[in-house]
């Protein structure tokens, strides 16, 4: 998707800026657009009502992450408690996402991402409603990636059409948006977003690997379960870093947690 709106968005964020004091947050910030304080009239009691029932202090809402499941279709919020476990926050059906199984690798080629990508960008003027950019292409794909136009723009966003992106419909996009607005607010500079093709089982692993022409994304595939087998069996999420060969490399959250008692 492209990044539309860019200078709207900007002379408006000024424009407010310049009527704004100097401490107010990024929420308060947000919720000036017309769309995001729309959204946060109609959905915030419901996110808080989430905290409650999920026993997260909503003043403290933060340490969150997005996972997507391409072949399942599904995006999850899982949020930080304060014993430092992770819980599934909400789960949401993804309306529609472009390309097949696998990585994107260039321009053109409508493929959603696959690997380990955080949030660098909020736009409240989206032609989509309201998105949220992904930093593709990241170290990863800067290594594995051969092309010299590897493409970009890559959102979750509203509406219903999908060009590499991940199109939530306009009514699921706003509960995300408020639950990345409050976690960037409560001090999450970077909030991380998992792609995997699928649920990274064992058998699905075997299973699509297998498939002929998804064969060459076995080893990335066999990568990224890494990440997601550390997470499930501890409710944590590991420390992640990309080496120099582009594949990524992650630190047990087993061992930390164990080193700092």
């Amino acid at each position: 998707m492209k990044r539309i709106n860019t200078s709207i968005f900007l002379v408006a964020f000024i424009t407010l800026s310049a009527f704004m004091p100097g401490n107010f947050s990024f929420e308060e910030t947000q919720k000036n657009f017309e769309r995001v304080g729309d959204a946060y009239s109609r959905k915030e009691e419901y996110v808080k009502m989430r905290c409650r029932n999920k026993e997260i202090p909503e003043e403290t809402f933060g340490n969150m992450f997005l996972r997507v499941f391409k072949k399942e279709e599904i995006m999850e919020i899982w949020v930080q408690k304060p014993d430092g476990q992770y819980v599934k926050f909400n789960e949401f059906k993804i309306y529609a996402m472009s390309g097949t199984l696998g990585p994107k690798r260039q321009q053109g080629d409508c493929q959603v991402p696959e690997g380990y990508y955080y949030i660098d960008d909020f736009n409240p003027v989206s032609n989509y409603h309201l998105s949220l950019g992904v930093n593709y292409p990241n170290e990863s794909d800067m290594v594995l990636s051969t092309t010299a136009n590897k493409g970009g723009d890559i959102y979750i966003h509203g509406g219903k059409a999908s060009a590499g992106c991940m199109a939530m419909s306009n009514y699921y996009i706003e509960d995300i948006y408020i639950c990345a607005v409050k976690a960037r607010t409560n001090g999450q500079s970077k909030i991380p977003v998992l792609i995997y093709p699928f649920k990274m089982t064992p058998a699905n692993l075997a299973t699509y690997s297998a498939i002929p022409q998804l064969s060459k994304n076995a080893k990335l595939w066999k990568n990224l379960a890494e990440g997601y087998t550390m997470f499930e069996k501890t409710s944590r999420l590991p420390e992640t870093y990309v080496g120099a060969d582009g594949y990524y490399q992650f630190i047990d959250p087993a061992s930390f947690s164990a080193s700092s008692k």
